[in-house]
């Protein structure tokens, strides 16, 4: 297959123009601008199976291999969610609201990728930052996407707060987007692909929250501020549950560009 029939084949498949340029500028090293000129280059073979991939909804993402996130390069695989505008949205949020706070450590608690650790770590230089996940693989494409944007953050493998409780470290700001989706909801057919255990979060989308919940009050300095990513169908009954569970904690929903309930907000009375 050469250049000028892959180009035909996407566009039928309906992809976006953008995700078509990433295709061929970082996947196929093949400069986009050339061949939209006419020139015509043949596809390695290795790729060969693009378009089957994409015809099963596998995310773009994972073959372009890389998103950009609050304008740092994010690498990114299977092992990994892909960072969504909605996380990056979080994170302007978060930046805005505390750019005026003394911050001196930080702590991404689920990180996958590691764009928010890393997203904090350049708005917030001096900081210590924290970015721990219980997945092995997604500390390792952490790590390799803090040293693509040169930025030095401290990735920890661990469930949780249990590495942080172990070794008496408390933070001035927690971000997190942990699982939230319950068992039982039915997702995108893309999102198959990606891990289950980054999603889910047992029968009613809470198991995550209720550990977090239970154990934020001992790694949350009293002047700190946490914020977590959430699922908005589920938002009240999140709410419920940290009421439930934080008693001296003021706990917010704040709204996405959309006007749902996506993010909360939570920081001592």
């Amino acid at each position: 297959m050469n250049s000028e029939e892959l180009l035909v084949n996407l566009r039928k498949l309906n992809v976006p123009e953008a995700d078509i340029k990433d295709l061929f500028d970082i996947r196929y090293k093949i400069p986009y601008i050339e061949v939209l000129m006419g020139k015509i280059f043949e596809i390695p073979s290795v790729y060969e199976g693009d378009l089957d991939l994409i015809k099963k909804d596998f995310p773009l993402a994972y073959l372009i291999g890389q998103v950009t996130f609050s304008e740092l390069t994010i690498k990114v695989n299977p092992s990994v969610l892909i960072p969504r505008v909605e996380t990056e949205e979080l994170v302007l949020k978060v930046i805005e609201e505390q750019k005026n706070r003394e911050i001196t450590r930080i702590l991404d608690l689920c990180t996958g990728s590691g764009c928010i650790a890393l997203s904090l770590k350049k708005a917030f230089p001096k900081a210590e930052v924290y970015a721990s996940d219980i997945s092995m693989y997604a500390v390792s494409k952490a790590q390799e996407n803090a040293e693509i944007n040169k930025l030095e953050i401290n990735l920890v493998q661990t469930s949780y707060f249990e590495y942080f409780l172990n070794h008496h470290l408390t933070f001035d700001l927690i971000v997190s987007n942990p699982p939230y989706i319950p068992e039982s909801e039915d997702l995108a057919p893309s999102l198959k692909y990606e891990p289950y255990s980054a999603l889910y979060s047992g029968n009613d989308g809470l198991d995550s929250f209720k550990e977090i919940f239970f154990k934020l009050p001992l790694v949350l300095k009293d002047s700190g501020t946490a914020y977590f990513e959430i699922e908005a169908s589920n938002a009240m009954k999140i709410v419920e549950l940290a009421h439930s569970r934080l008693f001296n904690y003021n706990v917010e929903l704040l709204k996405d560009m959309q006007k749902k309930d996506r993010f909360l907000k939570v920081y001592h009375k």
